[in-house]
């Protein structure tokens, strides 16, 4: 239940067969069986800054959508795919289905560690629910060409489904190993239902990975300076 607030622009965009080509950041959605679809730097993108999307309020299908963004960071020291929106509510007089991709490409390597989490408050929506999953691949492959497409191996996901008046939600993985030796990319995938009547307020997901400086072992600068020290000498035994 992603931000999936797409200016207009990229809903003619896809309805033109006007796919966004292979992108460092873009993010794919279908709201109520709307698809939509908006890359780093096209029209619809409202954020002048590479590796920024953000998007104008909308209302698609009666879902309105208020205050989005998605940015990619790439290491060292870490790398970062975030996705958040202000509110979500669905005016549309019945149950929606909201599904998100936002996918990023050629974070730095090396890797050992990722950490991924999401949350968010849902108002007046019992029986809503949301299901987050995070992804990671190593042959670097653009996600979010669609709202499913998600290359490479599901890293953790976690689920809610709301009750009450008001629920706040929080799924987080903690510290897990991840061995990236090579660029790779990064897709978040986001799903569920808002009932009617309801919101979804100040919902946030992220996938962040530590980026690894590789330090000369103690050996191996001892054998570069003397080197570097013994073609000193030489170089003055050449010149006396």
């Amino acid at each position: 239940m992603r931000a999936i607030v797409l200016a207009t622009a990229s809903i003619i965009a896809l309805a033109a067969g006007m796919a966004p080509a292979n992108a460092v950041l873009q993010i794919s959605g279908s709201v109520g069986g709307i698809a939509v679809q908006c890359a780093d730097g096209q029209a619809c993108d409202t954020n002048p800054n590479p590796n920024q999307v953000s998007i104008g309020d909308t209302t698609l299908g009666g879902v309105q959508f208020i205050g989005s963004s998605q940015t990619a960071v790439i290491g060292p020291p870490s790398n970062k795919l975030d996705s958040s929106s202000f509110q979500i509510i669905n005016n549309s007089g019945a149950a929606v289905t909201i599904q998100l991709a936002v996918s990023g490409t050629s974070f730095a390597a090396p890797t050992t560690l990722y950490s991924a989490s999401g949350g968010g408050t849902f108002e007046t929506a019992a029986g809503s629910t949301i299901d987050l999953s995070f992804f990671a691949d190593s042959a670097n492959n653009q996600g979010a060409d669609s709202p499913t497409d998600a290359p490479g191996t599901l890293l953790f996901t976690g689920n809610h489904t709301a009750v009450g008046l008001t629920d706040t939600f929080s799924i987080n993985s903690g510290s897990n190993p991840l061995v990236e030796t090579g660029p790779f990319s990064m897709t978040l995938l986001a799903s569920g239902t808002l009932v009617n009547g309801g919101s979804l307020v100040g919902r946030t997901q992220a996938l962040v990975t530590d980026v690894t400086t590789p330090v000369s072992e103690p050996g191996s600068l001892a054998l570069l300076v003397g080197s570097l020290a013994a073609l000193g000498l030489w170089r003055r035994k050449e010149d006396a």
